[in-house]
């Protein structure tokens, strides 16, 4: 072979070595693409049933007679259920619970009661009582991890009321029922796929305890209540 034909040889050998080295370091500059692990979300969504156990402390007012006024405080566990809606991370629910409670204070006032004749006093006994309590209550809640959820509640609240006074030859007592409402916060973990437990805070406001059985005396006496409650409960999600 000619030496010119050599020539051709090593040039198109040199052309392809080069491109090869080209590539080569065009391949080892390419960064990876990265791609984001996806968010793994529990499922809150569905019904649950489930139980609770709370400390609760309040006090009530009572219309024009600030010494019967009381501030009960006491225990109270009972049930609850609700469903939930899921959106991504945002959960939707309602939820309805009972309790049966022992919420009360009992005291003695010396020198409020006397008699008109004679002018002696007696002292004033009297206890106040709240025995159950319920709500029927909307959840918004966002799932801050993927086993955990913060969220907010409120709607309606019911309770029950017993109040006894007595003092010298009179005795009183009545129960009452109160309408209001009830607010509050709470956070859920997931113990399992179906085992939740949750810490929750909740306010109970009632206007109103009318106790007003004939054997009040004078007559009716109007009770206004705020009570707090800070419970625990488990809840298994079906």
């Amino acid at each position: 072979m000619r030496i010119a034909d050599w020539g051709s040889v090593a040039v198109f050998a040199a052309a392809v070595v080069g491109a090869s080295i080209a590539s080569a370091a065009d391949l080892a500059v390419k960064a990876p693409v990265y791609k984001a692990p996806p968010v793994i979300l529990s499922d809150w969504a569905g019904f649950y049933l489930g139980v609770h156990g709370s400390y609760g402390w309040g006090s009530t007012t009572f219309d024009g007679r600030p010494w019967l006024d009381a501030k009960p405080q006491g225990g109270l566990g009972g049930v609850q259920a609700g469903y939930n809606w899921q959106f991504g991370q945002v959960v939707a629910g309602v939820e309805g619970d009972f309790s049966w409670a022992d919420i009360k204070e009992s005291s003695v006032t010396s020198g409020i009661l006397a008699n008109l004749q004679t002018g002696v006093q007696f002292p004033l006994s009297r206890e106040v009582k709240f025995d159950e309590l319920a709500t029927a209550r909307a959840r918004l809640g966002y799932a801050i991890f993927p086993g955990i959820l913060a969220y907010a509640t409120g709607g309606g609240a019911w309770g029950h009321s017993d109040a006894t006074f007595s003092g010298g030859p009179v005795f009183a007592s009545s129960s009452a029922d109160g309408w209001g409402w009830s607010a509050g916060a709470g956070v859920e973990y997931k113990l399992t796929d179906h085992l939740l437990l949750r810490a929750e805070y909740l306010h109970y406001g009632f206007s109103s305890f009318n106790y007003n059985r004939s054997n009040i005396v004078p007559h009716t006496v109007t009770g206004t209540t705020d009570i707090d409650v800070a419970r625990a409960g488990l809840s298994y999600k079906f």
